[in-house]
């Protein structure tokens, strides 16, 4: 009879860890935090892409992201 308690003592603990550890989780999921930016910035900006695509025909803000004053190093193959 004592064994029959400590299983359910052991699987009710373990239950009652996975829920937290799941809410916890789901809680600070960085899913949530993308769905946010997503919803705020993106139409507005996207749209103003898309108006500067047809005028450039290129992404112009991506390309005013970019810095002026940047180093990339030479991949070309002496010889």
């Amino acid at each position: 009879m004592r064994r029959f308690a400590y299983c359910k003592v052991v699987l009710a603990t373990s239950l009652v860890w996975v829920m937290l550890d799941m809410f916890i989780l789901l809680y600070f999921s960085e899913c949530n935090k993308c769905d946010d930016k997503r919803e705020r910035g993106l139409p507005e900006n996207q749209e103003k892409m898309k108006e500067m695509f047809k005028i450039n025909q290129f992404n112009l803000m991506a390309s005013e992201m970019i810095a002026f004053n940047r180093t990339l190093p030479d991949v070309r193959l002496e010889g």
